[in-house]
Order: structure tokens, then sequence, then C-alpha cells
């Protein structure tokens, strides 16, 4: 595998070399002798900074696909009046979430009941609101109990790209289109260290020890315990998404297609490059693994379905009218968001096909991300940001609203991290941190 790169980005570094451990040392210092471990494990350690949300039973099922779940079969009764759609099945206990309710995805309904509307006071935003607790409008980022911001990393002139807290580290990163890759020290909120990429960052990840950064034509990858710094030549055009799992590294670019890596038990050549995935005629703007599937969402509106043992396109979802934005696997479901303002639920039909069975739509706001986690209570909750700012906290499966979070631009990007962090980066550059107290991630 040839890592020579011509391209230079860090303090006028030059990286054509094969081993290139200069980009390393600027991320963590060097320590000698340190043993060789810890290489990309064969699937997802415990704690995934991958926007991958499934529980025990989805990871342990021998299905490729999203599958329908013994409490969603029967969907043919519904509640007069409602617009809901009820399984006849009685309640059961979820292996991870608990209790849940029979009460399941509504069909042809167009949203959540509205809560109050709530919006953030410009006034306060600016430091001039004079009506303190008597002001009708928000006085915090946030309305939702237990959720709270814990600090505000500014630094980044444009929107972030990519957000990564590698595990054994206690440094953040974040990387912009602004082409700065920045390391913040959790303990103190500071920039300690900026690296200037001389390109645009269009991914940013992280899986255990190892750091994955999207650029255009190729993947940095380096890792924080070892100091191993790589760069992977095979991508055509810019990185835009990047996804991790069953031992192997997926880059989707700008040209459409999607470049795959395969961990190998080298330690020269820890990815070995294997092929590249054709089929969408448009950037491929997320990835996401689910069991032994890799899920693809495309600026082309389609979401390709790629069995990870054959890495053949098993089949093509063509439901959305614009960008698919952001996906993400829950239980045995595939949610997927999209510039058309919709949020889709696919589910598995007794023909093994994937159908929409539950879309929300949000008038006039587009979707830019999703994420998942559990609250406090372990109840499954999901984050959906829209292009007005706000990011909309909805319970699964009801999408009922439990509240929101607020910033004064658009949301690109949502990590969830240990401990029930959650790392926010939006189109102005900044990048917040929120805890959701008592969280079980």
């Amino acid at each position: 595998m040839n890592h020579k790169a011509p391209r230079r980005y860090s303090q006028g570094r030059d990286f054509g070399v094969d081993r290139e451990q200069d980009f390393a040392a600027d991320i963590v210092p060097r320590r000698s002798s340190v043993p060789y471990e810890n290489r990309l494990k064969k699937c997802p350690y415990k704690g995934s900074r991958n926007l991958v949300w499934t529980s025990k039973e989805f990871q342990a099922s021998e299905g490729d696909r999203p599958r329908k779940n013994d409490a969603y079969r029967s969907m043919n009764s519904s509640v007069p009046g409602t617009g809901y759609r009820v399984s006849n099945q009685p309640t059961r206990k979820n292996v991870v979430y608990g209790s849940r309710s029979s009460r399941v995805w509504r069909s042809g309904d167009n949203g959540s009941p509205k809560s109050r509307e709530k919006c953030v006071c410009k006034y306060w935003i600016a430091g001039n609101c004079k009506k303190g607790e008597q002001c009708q409008f928000l006085h915090s980022w946030c309305c939702f109990p237990g959720l709270v911001m814990v600090a505000t990393l500014e630094g980044h002139k444009k929107d972030i790209k990519g957000i990564a807290l590698p595990e054994g580290s206690d440094k953040l990163y974040s990387a912009s289109n602004d082409g700065a890759l920045k390391i913040w020290d959790c303990h103190t909120g500071q920039c300690v260290h900026e690296i200037n990429l001389q390109a645009e960052a269009g991914s940013l990840t992280s899986e255990g020890p190892w750091v994955f950064l999207g650029l255009p034509n190729a993947v940095k990858a380096f890792n924080v315990q070892t100091c191993k710094d790589l760069h992977l030549n095979g991508p055509v055009g810019q990185v835009n998404a990047i996804a991790v799992g069953n031992g192997m590294l997926f880059a989707g670019t700008s040209s459409g297609s999607i470049s795959v890596w395969k961990a190998t038990d080298t330690e020269t050549d820890p990815f070995e490059h294997l092929t590249s995935l054709e089929g969408h005629s448009g950037e491929v703007k997320c990835l996401i693994i689910g069991g032994q599937t890799l899920y693809s969402g495309s600026v082309d509106r389609t979401i390709k379905v790629w069995v990870l043992k054959t890495l053949q396109c098993l089949t093509t979802l063509r439901q959305h009218s614009d960008t698919v934005t952001s996906l993400l696997c829950w239980d045995q479901y595939l949610l997927s968001s999209s510039l058309d303002g919709t949020i889709k639920v696919w589910g598995s039909l007794e023909s093994g096909n994937l159908k929409v069975i539950y879309t929300r739509r949000e008038e006039q706001q587009s979707v830019h991300a999703l994420c998942g986690l559990n609250d406090a209570e372990a109840k499954p909750i999901i984050f959906c940001s829209y292009q007005n700012g706000t990011v909309g906290i909805y319970d699964l499966p009801s999408f009922e609203e439990r509240g929101k979070m607020f910033s004064t631009h658009t949301i690109e990007t949502l990590t969830i991290g240990p401990d029930g962090l959650l790392f926010s980066g939006d189109k102005s550059g900044k990048l917040r941190v929120w805890n959701l107290r008592g969280s079980k991630v």
C-alpha cells in the first residue's frame, strides 16, 4: 500500500514517506518503546463513537438487515381518531430498554403532537435581556430535564465536520471546513494543539484508539496510544463520511464511491485497501454499519444496502426526495434523515425487503443529523438536528417530543461520548459539550 502524499498538512512537514510519524507527533507526545497494541478490532468496541446505536438484540441477530420485531408484527388495527396503529401483541420486556409500549410507529402521521413552542431569547443571547425570569422566551440553550451544556469550545471559523473522543485519551478532536484540526483538553476545555491541514476536512471519527480524518483523496489514520500514523490512499474526491466495523474501514466520497480497507495483523500496514464500492450517482454523505450490513446515503437521494460478507449491493432504497444526510440503526430498524424535511423509519417485511413504516415530517425544515442514546431511565431517545438551529429530542418509538436544544446556526455534527456526554458542532464553528446527567450510554 502506497502511503506517499505530496501534500503538506502540518507545519510545513512533507509526508512523502511510507510511515508518516510527523503527523502523530503533532497529536500526542512521542513515547519510546510503546508496544503496538489495540489494533482496530474486528467489531466496534464497547465505547464506539460512531453513530451506530443498536440494542444487544439487534447486534446478536443473524439477519443482515433490520427485521420485523415480534412486538411490531401486527399493524392492522388502529385507534379511531388518533392516527395510531397498534400492535395486537402484548407489552414485552426489551433486553436493553426495559418495558416497551405496545404502541408502534404511526402510519401516515406527519409528526408528533406539538409541545409548547419555545425559543431562545435573542436579547439573552446578546447579554442584555432586562426581563430576567419574567421573560417568555428561554434563557437557556436547551429545554430537556437533566440535559446541561457543559462548555462551548470556540476556535473554528467554519462548519465542523466531525468530533471524536478516542478510547484511552483525554483529548477531544474536531475537524472543520476551515482546514484546521483542533485538539482540546477534556479537563480544561482549552485548545492544546491546532494542525493546519491545508485542505478542507470532510469527516472525522474514532474507533478504539484510532482517529480517522477524511480529506480530499485520502484518509488519515493515527493511533493516539502508539503514535502510529498512516496516509491511506484510494478515495477519489473529498471523503465526506467514514464508518468502521467488522474489521473494515469505509470512506464515502464526493465522487459517489466508497473505498474499503481491511484491518490486518501486520504492524507495517494495519489497513489493506480492498476495493471501491460503486453505485451512487452523487456524493456519499453518510455511512453506518448495522449487523452484517453497510448502509450509505447520498446526494442522489438514495440509500444503498451493502452486504459486508460479499461487499455487494443488496438493494437501493428510494423514498427520499432530496439528499440523505444521516443514518442511524436502532433495534431492528434503520432511521434516515434528509434535506427533504423528513425522518423515515425502515422496517423489514416478511419478504425481507425494507419498507418505510413511519415518516416524520418537519415542514420547511431540512434535517441534517441524527443520533440516539438512552436517558436516565434507560429509555431510548433520538436527537434530530434541523436547519433552523434547533435539535428536537424525541422518545422512541412514539416520536413524542421530550424537549429541544438550540443553536444560532445549523448543527451538522452530533456525536455521542461516554458517561452521558453529547458533542455538537454547528456551521459557525462552535463546538458544544452537553451532559445528560445520569444517562446510560
